[in-house]
């Protein structure tokens, strides 16, 4: 003990002398960062990219629709023909209303489509219908809301689409409370089908009988019941994030119909409703240590799941084809912000690059100045 008392003495002077180096040191890094960062030039905003968002196929698989938004953020339809490898633009003549979100009907002739109003700050929009061949289109609804992802009904008597009942004062995400709502062609009858109000929604789809529909929403409300505090945060601890469901309207209670790891949405519907394409996070199942999330594309087929792609990067965007053959996927392999479109042959586990220009920007080859709105 007498030992370790006297190496003590015998070092201390050099432990105190080595602190306060130290501690000199630290402040010195600290003055040095402070002020070359103080120094910095402010780091100036990004600049805008064009960008596209992938809606649907013709039922024939040779085209692809999709929203197209420029550099100032005004988005329209784009078709991109995959036979000749040519776009076209679809601009509103005489109004600079937008149109965006279409989905093909089963016949292949129209779209239903969201126009969003130029006089009200885009903060109302109507579902249309446009029409492929003589390049017209109309309004279908009148109501004061924003609504979005619309989608036919197998005979065409019916349109499905996403209505939000909150514009947010703050926050990137600009409308929420959605809800699943319907409306009858014939009649110009509008029906809400759900009364979850999730807080993000993506496009529902109409099963072969017209009457069930699938989709994807995190819900807020009302589970597991009505008037419930916490939705959000109960429903997450039930079921994760897994938010892909099935109904028929007004369902009382809300369970995913997929549960997929901790996560799985993104549905999409084949058109002979026999399979569901999903995204789910991968990390956890491939056993992958990486700080940012991968996503890869799955089926689920009479109860079972199928994986399809090991992408190991960040898929942000897909839509398939009317049997499912045929997938478009985008996908940010260097997780720059500069996404890739690419086609899977989905028999074949075949992936081709689809070029859309350099940074994804979207080659305008016709610009068809229709189609031109009708009279209300």
């Amino acid at each position: 003990m007498t030992s370790i008392i006297r190496l003590i003495k015998r070092w201390w002077p050099w432990i105190v002398l080595t602190i306060v180096a130290l501690w000199i040191a630290y402040k010195i890094f600290l003055a040095s960062w402070f002020f070359g960062v103080a120094k910095m030039p402010l780091a100036k905003d990004a600049p805008i990219k064009e960008k596209i968002h992938l809606s649907d196929f013709s039922p024939d698989g040779n085209k692809l629709y999709l929203d197209y938004c420029d550099t100032t953020r005004h988005c329209n339809i784009g078709q991109f023909d995959l036979l000749t490898q040519k776009a076209s633009l679809f601009v509103p003549e005489g109004t600079q209303d937008a149109i965006t979100s279409p989905s093909s009907s089963d016949d292949g002739k129209q779209l239903a489509i969201i126009i969003k109003e130029a006089a009200n700050n885009y903060d109302i929009s109507q579902i249309g219908i446009l029409d492929l061949e003589t390049h017209t289109y109309r309004a279908v609804t009148k109501s004061s809301t924003f609504k979005e992802w619309p989608s036919f009904s197998h005979d065409g008597k019916k349109i499905i689409y996403a209505q939000s009942n909150r514009k947010r004062k703050s926050g990137k995400t600009r409308f929420s409370e959605w809800d699943i709502y319907e409306m009858e062609l014939a009649t110009g009858a509008e029906r809400r089908l759900t009364n979850f109000c999730f807080f993000l929604i993506d496009r529902p789809q109409y099963m072969r009988d017209n009457k069930r529909f699938v989709f994807s929403g995190e819900p807020t409300c009302n589970f597991p019941n009505k008037g419930s505090a916490d939705s959000h945060e109960a429903y997450k601890k039930q079921y994760q994030d897994n938010t892909i469901f099935m109904m028929s309207g007004d369902e009382a209670a809300l369970k995913p119909l997929v549960v997929s790891g901790d996560l799985s949405h993104g549905a999409t519907l084949t058109r002979d409703g026999l399979k569901i394409f999903f995204k789910a996070i991968t990390n956890k199942l491939d056993n992958s240590k990486e700080f940012s999330y991968n996503f890869d594309l799955f089926t689920y087929e009479e109860g079972k799941i199928h994986r399809l792609t090991n992408l190991k990067t960040y898929l942000s965007d897909y839509t398939i084809s009317a049997h499912g053959e045929w997938v478009v996927y985008l996908s940010d392999e260097q997780r720059n912000n500069n996404d890739v479109l690419w086609m899977m042959d989905v028999a074949a586990g075949t992936h081709s690059k689809i070029n859309l220009g350099e940074r994804n920007s979207f080659t305008v080859t016709d610009i068809v100045s229709q189609p031109k709105g009708e009279q209300k």
